[in-house]
């Protein structure tokens, strides 16, 4: 967790700069962060058992690793997707609400 943490506070600093010079602080600094999670993933897969709770969750993460990378190349890439769902979310309640009084009025 502390890594990740290390991660965000990185993207806090660099927030609001141009995508050159993200791309750029995110080589230098983020890079090595994200060897070190490569790390750790795959001592803890070689010693969780597959089938495990554990072992699940650490495949999962492996299964999505390259996609969390994409950000080390391009400037433009959040590390997140918070942003967007935070856009998104009053669109999609309002539609799950008109569902529900839709649902409700045929339902009298």
């Amino acid at each position: 967790m502390a890594l990740i943490r290390d991660l965000y506070a990185i993207e806090a600093d660099i927030r609001g700069n141009d995508p050159a010079t993200r791309l750029a602080v995110r080589q230098e600094r983020s890079a090595p962060i994200l060897a070190r999670i490569d790390t750790w993933l795959s001592h803890h897969r070689a010693r969780a058992s597959a089938k495990s709770p554990l072992g699940e969750a650490l495949a999962y993460i492996a299964k999505y690793r390259n996609g969390l990378g994409r950000f080390l190349t391009d400037g433009r890439v959040e590390l997140d997707s918070n942003t967007v769902e935070r856009t998104i979310r009053p669109i999609a309640l309002n539609r799950k609400n008109a569902l529900n009084r839709k649902n409700a009025l045929f339902a009298s």
